[in-house]
């Protein structure tokens, strides 16, 4: 059996294996850029070692709309407590597929393959010198308590990079996509663990009354759960219904994004309902200094057992970040981090420390 890592660096190899023979030798058809970050946190419940990523991205154009493109990335995370050993080298693959873009008056673009989620705006931050604090989006990644004994633990929003398509028409004041992809639940090429998969069907649109603001609103409907995934005997499944509101604001040298999103899940009695939020900032001091901020939440359905009395878990965190862009290619921050995770009592404060080296090399 192949290993996750062979599977990835395969499936990547085959996308852009479709592109003609001479393309390689016209580095105009071609775009790699490549991001390495290491980052590091230290005080209450933090692991005293660095962690490594290395994110490359690969596109080949094929003619004046058409390419073809692939995403692999590679982690050396930090072990669960600091006496683990130093896990082996995770490797997915985030985005893997064709791309059709004709520009005009109406814009469109069309994408088939392992695509970026079409819901959640916290994505586009995944990639290090892409995001101006240090920690990710929890929300994305940290699954919630469990609130249906029968069936999986899920997050309110996946960090996820699903098989699928997607249709997106745009002007210069509005916006609007349709897709449908293969999970609700976070999944990518090479992953350890990838949920069943499942059609879900996505729509979203958007309207920029002026430049530099854009206003957004999501929909998603598709079984986070199939029948496979659930206990109980007979069922047809659990589904999921997201929908959401998002904002981006810039202005000066300022930078505003934020979304809210409430997500119903189907349980084997009543629905359970989670709700997320993030509002994030960046200002630009200088060409080479910046300082970031984001609040990010969740409150998440009561765990099975609770009783309905209970309060509901929560998830909650708060970042500010000052960055130093030592060369157009390398960039340092240092940030104070603090969060409380489901069921805990007290926040956990940190610093955290980052180098990236982020550089476009065709």
């Amino acid at each position: 059996m192949c290993s996750p890592t062979r599977n990835a660096a395969a499936v990547a190899l085959a996308i852009l294996a479709v592109a003609p023979a001479a393309s390689a030798q016209d580095v105009s058809r071609v775009a790699i850029e490549s991001a390495i970050g290491v980052d590091e946190f230290g005080g209450e419940n933090a692991v005293a070692r660095a962690q490594v990523v290395i994110d490359i991205s690969a596109a080949v154009r094929l003619s004046d709309h058409w390419q073809v493109y692939a995403r692999p990335w590679f982690r050396q995370a930090r072990p669960s407590t600091s006496t683990a050993p130093v896990p082996p080298w995770d490797t997915e693959l985030y985005g893997a597929g064709l791309r059709y873009e004709r520009p005009g008056p109406v814009a469109t673009r069309a994408d088939a393959g392992y695509i970026l989620s079409p819901i959640g705006l916290g994505l586009f931050d995944v990639r290090a010198d892409a995001n101006p604090l240090i920690a990710p989006h929890i929300s994305y990644v940290v699954p919630m308590p469990s609130f249906d004994a029968t069936g999986p633990r899920a997050t309110p929003v996946a960090n996820s990079y699903p098989l699928g398509a997607q249709v997106t028409v745009s002007t210069l004041r509005w916006d609007a996509r349709v897709a449908v992809v293969n999970a609700a639940r976070a999944y990518a090429v090479g992953a350890t663990a990838n949920p069943r998969q499942t059609p879900v069907a996505v729509f979203g649109a958007g309207v920029t009354p002026k430049i530099g603001l854009r206003l957004g609103a999501s929909f998603a409907h598709g079984a986070y759960a199939t029948s496979e995934e659930i206990t109980t005997p007979g069922s047809d499944g659990r589904a999921v219904t997201m929908a959401g509101a998002e904002g981006e604001y810039a202005f000066a040298s300022t930078r505003i994004t934020g979304e809210f999103m409430r997500s119903s899940f189907e349980t084997s009695t009543t629905p359970a309902v989670a709700y997320e939020w993030f509002v994030q900032g960046t200002q630009t001091l200088s060409p080479r200094w910046f300082v970031a901020a984001r609040r990010e939440a969740v409150s998440a359905p009561l765990p099975a057992t609770a009783s309905a009395a209970a309060a509901r878990p929560t998830l909650d965190m708060f970042e500010a970040t000052a960055g130093f862009r030592m060369t157009p290619e390398i960039t340092i921050r240092s940030s104070y981090y603090t969060r409380q995770t489901y069921g805990a009592t007290s926040w956990d404060n940190q610093v955290g420390v980052s180098l990236v080296w982020a550089r476009r090399w065709w």
